[in-house]
């Protein structure tokens, strides 16, 4: 199967799509466990704790990620 790649130009879109997805999901998840009571109420407000909180995490990903990438660049040495 040959999987057909994006220009460059969305590769920015495309990481913050994956990354926020599964840092919405993980963090979602965590909380839902840890303020539920039961199982069933669990699985609820996961799902709900995800789909509001993935388009958050999106768009900080994309408002912050360049910040942080100069932030990186001034505390980390470049390889020679």
């Amino acid at each position: 199967m040959v999987l057909k790649k994006l220009p460059s130009q969305y590769k920015p879109w495309v990481f913050a799509f994956i990354m926020s997805f599964n840092t919405a999901l993980v963090v979602s998840g965590v909380i839902s466990f840890i303020y539920s009571p039961s199982i069933e109420l669990f699985w609820h407000k996961w799902q709900m704790a995800f789909f509001l909180g993935w388009p958050v995490v999106f768009i900080s990903i994309m408002l912050l990620a360049p910040i942080v990438t100069k932030l990186v660049s001034l505390l980390v040495l470049e390889k020679d």
